[in-house]
């Protein structure tokens, strides 16, 4: 048995939503969506993409992704070069580079977890004690130097470096984009969940921890994370949803 939540909120002063989000039952792509709980008994599937904010058509691409993802996903992503082509042909002659991340969570019902991700969306793995593991690559300027060696983690850099060194772009040109895939076994009592970048740039790693650890509930818990991105000034889109296995 598993219980499922998300929430969705726009931008701040932002009159449009360039997230979409997949909470199990539909895409989502709304200015507000407090907290919601639901359960599941099967596989669950849960996905967001983050429309690239500087690029033409930001909510038409990340919609384009999330429809893909219900109708022919894969949870090792695969479709998502597979249906590159017809991404560019639905969006590039009006709209031509405009842009998407993509991360995704698929949860078999004896707790087998697979994701992947493309750009900066990212995937945690929240164990029974609320202690929170990035398992998705953020695909930044950044994180290819760190992985080059050329950089440290434990650095602070200019804003550059944390740019997005490979999403999902309208253009037949942009073909080499990077997909990031893992498995892992969500034990009972652990989570997975999958957010845009508005949630992990508002709110550091021990903020999350310890705002998921303070509130009793799911909803609880999800809803304290939106509360506090939307006291952050100037925060972005922020889209999540997440996998709990019961006990």
């Amino acid at each position: 048995m598993f219980q499922l939540a998300y929430f969705q909120m726009v931008g701040a002063g932002k009159a449009r939503n360039q997230d979409a989000l997949f909470d199990g039952t539909a895409v989502r792509q709304v200015r507000l969506h407090k907290t919601r709980v639901s359960e599941a008994d099967d596989a669950v599937r849960l996905a967001v993409a983050d429309g690239v904010s500087s690029s033409p058509a930001a909510h038409l691409a990340s919609r384009f992704w999330l429809d893909a993802f219900v109708r022919e996903g894969d949870a090792e992503g695969r479709f998502l070069r597979r249906l590159h082509g017809r991404f560019c042909d639905t969006l590039a002659e009006e709209y031509v580079g405009s842009s998407s991340t993509f991360a995704s969570a698929v949860v078999e019902s004896d707790g087998l977890c697979r994701i992947c991700n493309v750009g900066d969306s990212r995937v945690y793995h929240i164990s029974a004690e609320g202690r929170w593991r990035q398992v998705s690559h953020d695909h930044t300027v950044l994180a290819d130097l760190i992985e080059q060696g050329e950089a440290r983690a434990d650095t602070e850099y200019a804003d550059m470096y944390y740019a997005l060194a490979h999403c999902l772009i309208a253009d037949d040109e942009e073909t080499h984009f990077k997909i990031f895939t893992d498995s892992f076994a969500l034990q009972r009592g652990e989570a997975v969940l999958v957010c845009s970048d508005g949630l992990h740039d508002a709110l550091p790693h021990e903020r999350l921890e310890a705002l998921w650890n303070a509130s009793p509930s799911l909803l609880d818990k999800l809803e304290a994370l939106r509360r506090a991105v939307k006291r952050v000034p100037y925060h972005d889109d922020c889209s999540a949803a997440v996998c709990l296995r019961q006990g």
